[in-house]
This record gives structure tokens, C-alpha cells and sequence, in this order.
């Protein structure tokens, strides 16, 4: 487990996964990352890489061979390094070697970093292709932010907490199946300037994904309390939170999307999947201000 902190903010980061465990409020004396629980998410974000969310049978090829890729990739399952680490910053790799090209054919050193900077914290994504061939790839964060919540009998309340978009929007929406896995249909753009937050929002719907979102996103709670998100150009955000317990919502920026019913399993003919060529750098990133 790594710590950084400022006089505002102290997180935790676990080099298992390489994803956040902690983001305490100092200045209110509170979490405000979900802590996880049995009956809801044991989790409390997940970095993603080298592919969002699902794939179909878990499986895609690469060059006519088949590989396997659990939900979310290969980072979340992996031990990252320390690569760097200053007092208000911190960055955790991972290299690819024989059991990462077990599972994902392309030599790769993806970093993920965490910067302070007064009450904000930034999250950087760089991914290098040190293959000889293009990669194939998608990216994203996954962080659950803990939102005011009554507990409840059978669905926890979550109402009264609301996601505010800059003006009125006109996304489009990635439409996923009953069971939330895969994408069976895209929507026409429409007007979208904010999201009431509920359980039976995400019974109905699992998982919300858009497309198109411009400007700053801000997760205001019920009891007035803020998060104020530079999604940093993400082409797609998705927003998820479990259909019956838990007081948290997940606000992810995304580049690349879950598999669509009808993809074939070619990796590089996926629609959203991201390529880089030999030698080059992506980078790419999102900062939440706590208000």
C-alpha cells in the first residue's frame, strides 16, 4: 500500500492493481472513496487496461490465435512497481512479461500516477507500445465515490444525490443488454443536463454510458457536498453504482467501450478499441476536485 497527502487531501493507493483504496477528506475528517462491503461492491476502483469492461466469452484474437481477458483486463489482476514517488505524486507500472502475454499479445509498460494539488487529485494514464506491431487497447478509471444514503430494508435510498452536466448536453447512450454486459444498441443524440440518482435507476439500466459528454461533470450529494470531474476528453463516461445496496455511485472516464452483442472476436475490428504503433506513447487522464 502507498500514501501520499497535502494539507487537504491523503490517498492510498494498493500496488495490487494498481488502483485506489483511499481518498480522505482532511479538512472534514471523512472518507470519500466507497470502503466496499459484502452485500454491494467489494471494491473501490479499478484501473482498466487493456480493455473496458466485458468481452464476449471473455475471449478475443489476435493474428487468427485466441486469447482470455477477464472483465476490466489485466492490470487489476496484476502487482504494479513503484516507478516514482515524490511527496505529493505517485506512479505504479507494470511491463509486460511471459504471463501478461499469456493473456494479452502485445509488449506494453502501462503507468498510472496520482497527483495532489490542493483539493484536487489528478490520475494520469500513459500506456507505451514497445512491440514491433501496432497494439490494440482501451483505458479507463473506475473510481466509486461514497454519496448520501439512507439504508434501508431492500433498496438502500440514494435519492436527493444528482450528476450535473456543463449546460445541456447532447450524448448519445451505448444501450446495454438485460444483463449489462454487452452494448445492443446506440441512441440518437438528446438533451441531457442532469441525472437523478436512485437504485432503480441502475436496476433498470446496470450501467449508463455516454458518448459525447463535453466540459466539467459535477457529482453534487444530497447534503450539498461536491465533486467537480475534468474528464480530460474521455470519449465516453459511464456512471454505475449497484441496483440495491450500497451509498455510492461510480463517475468513470473511459476510452474504449465494453463489446458490442453483434463484434466479432478480432481485437483490432472491435469499434471503439484504441491502436498505437510501434514506439509511440498514449496518454490520457481525468482530476476530481473535492468541494
Amino acid at each position: 500500500m502507498q500514501e501520499i497527502e497535502n494539507e487537504f487531501l491523503r490517498i492510498c493507493a494498493d500496488e495490487s492493481g494498481g488502483a485506489l483504496c483511499r481518498i480522505f477528506d482532511k479538512r472534514r475528517n471523512k472518507e470519500l472513496l466507497w470502503q466496499g462491503a459484502e452485500n454491494s461492491w467489494t471494491g473501490h476502483d479499478v484501473v482498466i487496461f487493456p480493455f473496458v469492461a466485458r468481452l464476449k466469452d471473455k475471449t478475443y484474437t489476435v493474428g487468427g490465435k485466441d486469447y482470455s481477458m477477464n472483465n476490466h483486463g489485466i492490470v487489476r489482476y496484476s502487482v504494479l512497481e513503484v516507478c516514482e514517488r515524490k511527496e505529493t505524486s505517485l506512479s505504479l507500472r507494470l511491463s509486460s512479461g511471459a504471463e501478461t502475454l499469456k493473456r494479452y499479445p502485445y509488449p506494453f509498460v502501462f503507468t498510472v500516477t496520482y497527483i495532489l494539488d490542493k483539493n484536487s487529485l489528478s490520475v494520469r494514464y500513459r500506456v507505451e507500445n514497445t512491440g514491433k506491431s501496432d497494439m490494440y487497447f482501451g483505458v479507463g478509471g473506475h473510481p466509486a465515490y461514497i454519496v448520501d444514503c439512507d439504508e434501508k430494508d431492500a433498496v438502500d435510498d440514494i435519492s436527493g444525490n444528482s450528476i450535473l452536466f456543463d449546460g445541456v448536453q447532447k450524448p448519445v447512450r451505448y444501450v446495454l443488454d438485460k444483463a449489462g454486459e454487452f452494448i445492443t444498441d446506440v441512441t440518437p443524440p438528446f438533451e441531457l443536463s442532469r441525472i437523478e440518482l436512485n437504485k432503480e435507476l441502475f436496476a433498470e439500466h446496470k450501467t449508463l454510458i455516454y458518448g459525447g459528454i463535453g466540459g466539467n461533470v459535477r457529482l453534487l450529494k444530497r447534503g450539498g457536498e461536491s465533486i467537480d470531474f475534468d474528464l480530460g476528453g474521455a470519449p465516453y463516461m459511464a456512471v454505475w453504482s449497484h441496483e440495491r445496496r450500497g451509498g455510492y455511485v461510480c463517475v468513470e472516464p473511459w476510452w474504449g467501450l465494453p463489446d458490442f452483442a453483434d463484434d466479432g472476436r478480432e481485437m483490432e475490428k472491435k469499434r471503439s478499441v484504441r491502436k498505437l504503433e510501434s514506439g509511440k506513447t498514449f496518454e490520457c487522464g481525468y482530476t476530481a476536485k473535492y468541494n
